[in-house]
């Protein structure tokens, strides 16, 4: 199904609102400060000599895209308009290893998963034709405990059933990672418990899981639920992860090679995007009244407003994130020891906001 950008605006009155926004500068955000890195604050000034000002189409696989709050900004705010792309949603997709599928398969060009989820990948297919070309947002994993446990500390988690959606899915390799550095045994210390989303509540309620491990909007709405009486354990936007991408952005090779300006197009909308929420938080919750789990305008702000905003590294930032979770994922037996990390990382990036630099 193809999403159709609004008209309306002419194209030159859009450039001219995007670019003193992200020339301003850096802008506070929940739990954090973004600060512009200098790579980051000349990509205004060089995306002319990297744009060949023909429109593209691209077809993209996003798990859920219609309720993310990033790809609604893009698309409904014309950031995608402004760089004359077509972006045609590939459907069905329900989590980041299906999008990384469809790329691998070549039926998206661009795909966007944890990152978490594309290292597994390239893991299991050395070979997978993508490249990291951005990050798209900070994580919002939420581990919620039922309140009466009095579980006050991870290590309170040994022996208790966890319920995440899937065992391959991000959030229980995140809190895997946090588990193995408190020393357990991610594997044997919970008791890891598979249910679908719909089972959750239902589950929490009767007490036959002890925890939940998933991320918003589902743990949001799970955690402001007073019937379940649950707490938060421990999350991923506050503290050491608070200014990590969660979300990545891989970008066929054949499109890096053959059209490298659709790509540099399709980044540079969706980092505009990201820029563009943390100022304006108001007005992306009315974008996504509704179609976020039926949540209205106020209870999407509400959730907005403990998240953090406008997380989007690219270039050297970038590398140096995926490096950080390589060495994390070295902690779960996933990486060998003797893997250089940040070279890892530049083999499965691409900076195609540079100038000059080599195609796959």
């Amino acid at each position: 199904m193809v999403e159709q950008n609004r008209e309306g605006k002419p194209r030159q009155l859009l450039r001219r609102a995007v670019v003193p926004m992200l020339v301003a500068g850096g802008c506070a955000i929940v739990g954090t400060q973004w600060v512009q890195s200098r790579q980051q604050a000349r990509l205004v000034r060089r995306d002319d000599a990297l744009l060949d000002g023909q429109p593209h189409d691209m077809t993209l696989s996003w798990p859920y895209a219609r309720s993310s709050t990033l790809y609604n900004v893009a698309l409904r705010q014309d950031f995608f308009l402004q760089y004359r792309l077509n972006v045609n949603l590939r459907e069905g997709v329900a989590n980041g290893r299906d999008a990384i599928a469809d790329l691998q398969a070549g039926r998206a060009m661009a795909a966007v998963a944890p990152v978490l989820s594309w290292l597994q990948a390239w893991q299991a297919s050395p070979d997978l034709p993508a490249r990291l070309a951005m990050g798209l947002q900070a994580g919002t994993f939420r581990l919620l405990v039922r309140r009466k446990l009095r579980i006050a500390k991870i290590e309170d988690l040994v022996g208790r059933r966890i319920a995440v959606l899937n065992a391959d899915m991000a959030d229980r390799l995140f809190f895997s990672i946090i588990l193995r550095r408190k020393g357990l045994n991610p594997d044997t210390a919970p008791n890891w418990v598979i249910l679908p989303p719909d089972e959750i509540d239902d589950a929490l309620a009767a007490g036959t899981v002890d925890a939940v491990a998933l991320h918003d909007p589902l743990a949001w709405r799970l955690l402001r639920n007073p019937a379940l009486d649950v707490v938060e354990l421990v999350n991923s936007v506050n503290g050491l992860y608070a200014g990590r991408t969660n979300l990545a952005l891989g970008v066929s090779t054949d499109v890096l090679r053959d059209t490298p300006a659709a790509a540099v197009a399709l980044v540079l909308a969706l980092y505009n995007a990201a820029h563009w929420l943390p100022t304006h938080m108001a007005e992306a919750a009315s974008l996504l009244d509704g179609r976020v789990d039926g949540m209205q305008q106020d209870a999407i702000l509400q959730m907005m407003r403990h998240e953090v905003l406008g997380i989007s590294p690219v270039g050297n930032d970038l590398k140096t994130q995926i490096a950080r979770y390589v060495d994390e994922l070295k902690l779960l037996g996933q990486f060998p020891d003797s893997l250089n990390s940040a070279s890892y990382a530049r083999s499965i990036s691409a900076d195609i906001l540079r100038p000059g630099q080599p195609r796959p």
